[in-house]
């Protein structure tokens, strides 16, 4: 029981204020109605360090490093309002250097509280070294600049409020992250099958890299890859097939790190598909005809992209990513239907739609600012942000027929990582509003930490599937693992 309660202690780590209490309660999982620690802060949900009041940042954009040199937040002047430096980096650039600017740990004490902005980017770093720590947000003050121009930096910070702490224990956080992490590596040991399965891990993999800035897991990934001789996953359904791309994500996050002549090899597979499929495009419906797809397939295709500067693959992207959502979206529920067997029915599956929410946000993460669909795909998360969030439980679990919960009455933890994963994410880049949003990642956190074993092993997974099922705490798998781990490096940053 002991080592138990300490897991889950691990998970949650929220930070108490003004004298309440840090211990997460009870060991059996978060509290009901979102109350998951003991102690509460002022202006916060039950344990939150007062995340998201008054101030705004007042820093610089934490930039993306394209040259290997991070960029740098600058803390406001002494007196005026400002906390640490606010924008996100991308996850993902770079080339041999930190990504993402750090962002700044403010110093001085004086002036009025400025909301902490968010920390570096949680992806990964160049050959040169881990991405940039981000520090966590201060009071406004005359306080020195940050960034992390290589070498190995840590874990990509925490906002805070005023000089608040950050919603959570970020050491807490890592630990557990690198408890699962080297649970899922001793488990496969040197497994290179690059199925979508595996894939999804490893696109945690090197969040967790880049968020608690150890090499090991970089080149775990860098070695499964090379296995692979950076080939799409290869089955009776073709390199077309949504599944085998998605390990094209890591493929080219990997490349983008370190963009030399040498690493081309990284994408060239991926550019050969993507080609074929520019020259000959099919509709979202038909070639994305299940919302599985759209976490898979798009943002592999919008990497390529970002690194290739080939927009066609964009513009491809969109217009598939958006028939799809106009075939299986269902405007009433703010939902997906996970394919065409299910339209018209009252089952939405919480992994299929935890599909979507993460991989928006992977999407987001290098879709240029510029690009005229961005706003749309926002406005998405937006609306199935708002939803999840009605319908997620009160022990922070989201149950696997999401409008029929009473269907599968067990916890399910694969579709919670994936949507505390996108929403926390919406929240650390202004999508989503913190104040709003920050409950149910709290709530999703602590209830992923209830099935984390003391050696590592998250359970109550559901195998896989195409519709709502069982689990039990035995269950588990590596999609859900790598949905963990990417949840862990965005809650790092609340």
């Amino acid at each position: 029981m002991t080592r138990r309660i300490w897991v889950v202690a691990l998970a949650f780590g929220v930070a108490a204020c003004n004298g309440g209490s840090s211990a997460p309660s009870g060991a059996g999982g978060a509290g009901a109605g979102g109350a998951s620690a003991g102690g509460t802060s002022s202006g916060g949900a039950a344990g939150v360090s007062a995340a998201g009041a008054a101030g705004t940042s007042s820093g610089g954009a934490a930039g993306t490093s394209s040259g290997g040199t991070a960029g740098t937040a600058t803390a406001g002047a002494a007196g005026s309002t400002g906390g640490a430096g606010g924008g996100a980096g991308a996850s993902a650039v770079g080339a041999g250097g930190a990504t993402g600017g750090a962002g700044g740990q403010t110093g001085g004490s004086s002036g009025q509280s400025g909301a902490g902005g968010r920390g570096g980017a949680g992806g990964m770093a160049g050959s040169g070294g881990a991405s940039g720590g981000g520090g966590r947000g201060g009071s406004g003050g005359s306080g020195g600049t940050a960034g992390a121009s290589g070498g190995t930096a840590g874990a990509s910070g925490g906002a805070g409020a005023g000089g608040a702490p950050p919603a959570f224990d970020r050491a807490a956080v890592m630990a557990i992250m690198r408890l699962v992490a080297d649970y899922e590596i001793a488990r496969f040991g040197t497994t290179t099958n690059n199925d979508w399965v595996r894939a999804v891990f490893h696109t945690g993999m090197l969040a967790a890299y880049g968020a608690l800035g150890d090499t090991k897991y970089r080149d775990y990934t860098m070695q499964w890859g090379q296995a692979n001789n950076w080939q799409l996953h290869s089955d009776s359904d073709g390199p077309r097939f949504a599944d085998n791309q998605a390990c094209v994500q890591s493929y080219a996050e990997l490349y983008m790190a370190s963009p030399t002549a040498q690493n081309a090899v990284m994408i060239a597979a991926a550019q050969t598909t993507f080609d074929t499929m520019v020259a000959a495009p099919m509709a979202g419906r038909t070639e994305w005809w299940w919302c599985d797809a759209l976490f898979m397939a798009p943002a592999a295709m919008a990497r390529v992209a970002a690194a290739t500067g080939k927009t066609q693959y964009t513009t491809l992207m969109n217009n598939m990513f958006w028939d799809t959502k106009a075939f299986l979206y269902d405007p009433a529920q703010s939902l997906f239907w996970r394919d065409s067997t299910f339209l018209n029915t009252n089952t939405y599956w919480s992994r299929g739609n935890g599909w979507v929410v993460a991989g928006i946000a992977r999407i987001l993460e290098v879709l240029p600012a510029t690009d005229a669909r961005r706003p749309d795909y926002e406005t998405l998360l937006r609306q199935m942000a708002t939803k999840l969030a009605s319908v997620q439980a009160s022990d922070g679990f989201w149950r696997s027929s999401l409008t029929q919960p009473n269907a599968y009455t067990n916890p399910e933890s694969s579709g919670t990582a994936l949507f505390t994963f996108g929403i926390a994410w919406g929240i650390n880049n202004g999508v989503l509003d913190r104040a709003t949003f920050l409950p149910t990642v709290m709530k999703g956190w602590a209830a992923l930490g209830t099935a984390v074993s003391a050696q590592g092993r998250l359970g109550w997974v559901q195998a896989v599937g195409a519709m709502p099922g069982p689990a039990t705490m035995d269950n588990t798998n590596d999609y859900a693992t790598g949905a963990f781990l990417l949840a862990g490096a965005e809650v790092l940053k609340l």
